[in-house]
């Protein structure tokens, strides 16, 4: 479709999306401080306080868009409409900056549908990264996603769909609250442990009952700590997760080298461990 065009319409509006951090206070990037800094409009979708004031601070002529939020409403809904706002701005020639915890385009619709329709109308939109729970993660657990490898899901897909695990790769499951919540209208974690109990058990399928994991959630503001609550794999269906509760479940361990391959390129298992892992003189 054309760029919108008329006496009307003599300004195009543009939209750029950026995170705010997960500690809104210390993560956010300059580049992102900038946009919000410069825009003509900034809609906020942070559900957080002291992030809100914050961005405010910036740019005075910010606007949450948490009000959309209802006990029993669909999100599926409050993501349209949010969606809906933030376009409606850029049609109407503002330059508009959308704001969103963490980082703008991991578990934020609004976001990624918002770039769609700009673009299709002919406008400009873009992305900025920002710092994830995932980044937080990596950092509070020490956990090195390269080392074993990594496989990340949403808890409730996990239990809705045909995934394999991997055991030897590390496993982070997202949003264990709301595991098995299919109406995208629950709004607190105090829903059946159903969902939760089925999560442990197709995890008993690959992981025995003594096996440690960490149920995870990042600090939110620069004076707490993130919240690390080690448990076993027969304890979990007694967790009491929150909505940001994540769930890691580390490896079991490297697989086995397969020595086929291996041939194949010339190279023996002891090679790559002496490369890997040189004697230090």
């Amino acid at each position: 479709m054309a760029p919108l065009q008329g006496k009307e319409n003599s300004k195009q509006g543009s939209l750029v999306i950026v995170g705010t951090g997960i500690s809104v206070a210390g993560q956010m990037t300059l580049a992102a401080k900038s946009f919000i800094e410069n825009a003509d409009i900034v809609f906020m979708g942070i559900m957080n306080k002291v992030g809100e004031h914050v961005v405010s601070s910036l740019n005075p002529n910010s606007f949450s868009l948490d009000d959309l939020y209802e006990e029993g409403k669909s999100r599926a809904v409050t993501y349209s409409q949010m969606t809906e706002r933030i376009v409606e701005a850029v049609v109407s020639g503002q330059n508009v900056c959308a704001a969103f915890y963490g980082h703008p385009g991991v578990f934020v619709t609004p976001s990624h549908e918002a770039i769609q329709r700009v673009k299709a109308l002919g406008l400009e939109a873009h992305m900025l990264p920002g710092v994830s729970a995932e980044d937080c993660l990596i950092a509070d657990l020490g956990i090195d996603p390269s080392r074993y490898g990594c496989q990340s899901y949403e808890a409730s897909q996990f239990l809705f769909r045909d995934y394999r695990i991997d055991p030897y790769m590390t496993q982070i499951i997202w949003q264990i609250g709301l595991a098995g919540e299919a109406t995208l209208s629950v709004l607190n974690a105090n829903h059946s442990q159903s969902g939760l109990t089925m999560l442990a058990d197709i995890l008993s399928e690959h992981y025995p009952d003594d096996h440690e994991l960490i149920i995870y959630e990042a600090a939110t503001l620069p004076i707490c700590e993130p919240k690390i609550q080690k448990v076993l794999l027969c304890e979990l269906k007694h967790a009491k997760p929150t909505l940001i509760s994540t769930l890691v479940v580390p490896s079991l361990g490297m697989p086995a080298y397969r020595q086929d391959r291996l041939a194949k390129l010339g190279l023996t298992e002891q090679q790559v461990i002496n490369y890997r892992n040189p004697s230090i003189n």
